[in-house]
Order: structure tokens, then C-alpha cells, then sequence
């Protein structure tokens, strides 16, 4: 049981970190996103460690025809999770100008976009993973937040919502006391924007963009439109709201979904038995 507390403080912890890294100038900017990129992964093993048995067990028995449909497909789905994710990580050391500067290559537009497009499969495939599991992860809740007796324990109820505010605060003190490093961003696209970038064709250049803002949406951390990237404001608060609501978007219909599906299941199953 603590394994199962365990890995769902371990995934709330990832989701918030990974929802975070959806906008590249969240809190103090690069070197954020960067750090933060590593950590993930650092995590996404430790988490395929805790399920390594069913990672096993599964891959095992993949062919096995009395292999639940349901299981069949979560494991396609962890799987299409870990290539996106890896895609993630690998395009980010390629692109990377704090914490992997001498792997970077130069240029790298392509891989930007490849970036973002593997960040939100990510995104989608993340909901589609909670959604299928959302029955377990709401039975380990309650059993985490009631005892055997049906009574709320109040100890575990009042550390989670410490841990919880402590996070905010902690959010918000990094937010307030930090600066958004637009030289991370804007020093590399400043020298190229300063060598080609034109206006109207007549060839003439322009070293400093108006009002002095580099961030074009050519140079973008994530290789998307718009000078904030994915999620537009860079607010920690409005940018978590922002993707757990899409998540929410996603997890619920994945759910009632396959709760209908399984009820359809059982339906069938009683009105045409199996004759031993």
C-alpha cells in the first residue's frame, strides 16, 4: 500500500512539474524549464522502476489472447507515452543553451518544432494514461483518506493540504523573487535576427526587432508561435489551471468511456454465458 502512496505522489508531482515545462517561461524562464526537464527524467525512470513487474509481467504475456483488452491497451498506451517523452528529452538536450550548451546543434529549428508537437502528444497521452487508471487512483485515495471504518482521517487530510499549500507558496515565492531570463532566450536569435532579419523584401536589415523584443516567434524555446509559447500567460497559477483543465477535458470522457464499455461487457456476458 505505501508503494501505491508512493507512486501517486510521485505522479501528482511529475504532472505539476511537466505541466509547468508546457510554458518555457514559467518562473525564472530557461534555466527552470531546463533543470526542471532534467528532474522529469530522472523521475520517468524511478516511476518505471516502481512498475517494472508490470512492465514485465506485460510484455510478457502482450500475445496472449486472455490478456484483458483493457490492459492491452494501457500498455500501448505507456509505450507511446515513453517514446513521446523520451522525444521530449532528447529534443530538448538538442536544443538545450543552460544545461547542455555543448550538445546543442545550431539552428534547430525543425527540432524545436518537434519539441513542442512531442510536448502536447505527451500532453493528450498523459490524460488517456490517468483516465484509464482513474477508478485505482480514486480507490487508493480513499483508502489514504478513510479508514476501514469509513472515517476520514483528518491527519493524512491536513498534510496533504500543508504539502499542498507549502507548494503554492513555494510557487509563488520563486515567482515573485525570480527574473525571466530573456537573455537565455534572446541571445542567439539576437545575433542571427541581426544578420537576417529583413522587412518588405528591400533587403534592408534590422538588428533590434521594435521596442527591443527578441522574442520572435521564429526562436521560440519550443519551436510554436507567439512570445509565450505554449499556454500564452506566464503565470504558474494560470498555466497549472490552464492544462489541468485540458487534462479534465480529456480524463473524464476517457473514464465514462470505458466505464460504458465495461458495462457493455458485462451486459453481454449475462445475457450469452459461456456452456462449459
Amino acid at each position: 500500500m505505501k508503494k501505491n502512496y508512493t507512486k501517486i505522489i510521485l505522479d501528482l508531482m511529475m504532472a505539476i512539474t511537466f505541466v509547468l515545462l508546457m510554458n518555457p517561461r514559467v518562473l525564472d524562464g530557461l534555466p527552470f524549464h531546463e533543470i526542471a526537464g532534467v528532474i522529469i527524467g530522472v523521475a520517468i525512470l524511478f516511476h518505471i522502476g516502481l512498475n517494472y513487474r508490470w512492465v514485465i509481467t506485460t510484455t510478457k504475456k502482450i500475445f496472449d489472447p486472455k490478456l484483458p483488452k483493457k490492459t492491452r491497451f494501457s500498455f500501448l498506451i505507456n509505450i507511446l507515452l515513453l517514446i513521446s517523452m523520451a522525444t521530449v528529452i532528447i529534443t530538448g538536450i538538442l536544443i538545450s543553451r543552460i544545461v547542455f550548451p555543448s550538445l546543442a546543434i545550431q539552428g534547430g529549428h525543425s527540432v524545436r518544432g518537434i519539441h513542442g508537437l512531442s510536448a502536447d502528444a505527451t500532453l493528450a497521452l498523459v490524460g488517456l494514461h490517468v483516465g484509464v487508471h482513474w477508478q485505482w487512483i480514486m480507490s487508493i485515495c480513499k483508502r489514504a483518506f478513510k479508514s476501514k471504518e469509513g472515517k476520514l482521517r483528518k491527519g493524512v487530510l491536513a498534510s496533504v493540504v500543508l504539502s499542498l499549500a507549502l507548494l503554492a507558496g513555494g510557487i509563488q515565492w520563486f515567482a515573485s523573487t525570480s527574473t525571466p531570463s530573456e537573455g537565455a532566450f534572446n541571445k542567439a536569435p539576437m545575433q542571427q535576427s541581426s544578420q537576417s532579419s529583413t522587412t518588405g523584401g528591400t533587403g534592408t536589415t534590422h538588428p533590434n526587432p521594435p521596442n527591443g523584443d527578441f522574442r520572435s516567434e521564429k526562436f521560440d524555446h519550443d519551436g510554436r508561435g507567439g512570445k509565450e509559447g505554449h499556454g500564452g500567460s506566464s503565470s504558474p497559477f494560470l498555466v497549472l489551471l490552464n492544462y489541468f483543465a485540458i487534462w479534465a477535458a480529456i480524463i473524464i470522457p476517457t473514464y465514462y468511456l470505458e466505464k460504458r464499455i465495461l458495462r457493455n461487457r458485462r451486459k453481454s456476458k449475462d445475457l450469452h454465458p459461456r456452456v462449459s
